[in-house]
């Protein structure tokens, strides 16, 4: 289920490094690339059958970047990244989801 604070009206490059987010709900989130790949949810990425990361963090660049973001329906976005991984689907609640948890969103004053 959809909702203003999962439905993105806007997105944009932060420099290399980062991604900003515009919410319908006002709000505004600025992730880094690096958060959102490590939170990829993937078969190669999360143990399909326990859930257990079998990423791991140290593998992942600190300074990974987006080759491509494209979207996927209405409902996420995948990424094409720097390290070669390009299966991950990143649903827009789990974006919200990791931006309000990171502490990466700001209220709109909506």
């Amino acid at each position: 289920m959809t909702s203003a604070a999962t439905t993105a009206t806007g997105l944009r490059r932060v420099g290399e490094q980062a991604l900003g987010i515009t919410w319908a709900d006002g709000a505004e989130s600025t992730l880094p690339l690096r958060e959102i790949r490590l939170a990829c949810g993937c078969a190669v990425c999360v143990n399909e059958v326990t859930g257990a990361p079998q990423l791991d963090p140290d593998t992942v660049p600190a300074d990974i970047g987006a080759v491509r973001i494209a979207p996927v329906g209405h409902y996420a976005l995948t990424f094409t990244w720097t390290d070669g991984h390009a299966t991950g689907i990143y649903p827009w609640e789990n974006l919200r989801a990791l931006a309000d948890g990171f502490g990466a969103t700001q209220d709109g004053g909506a």
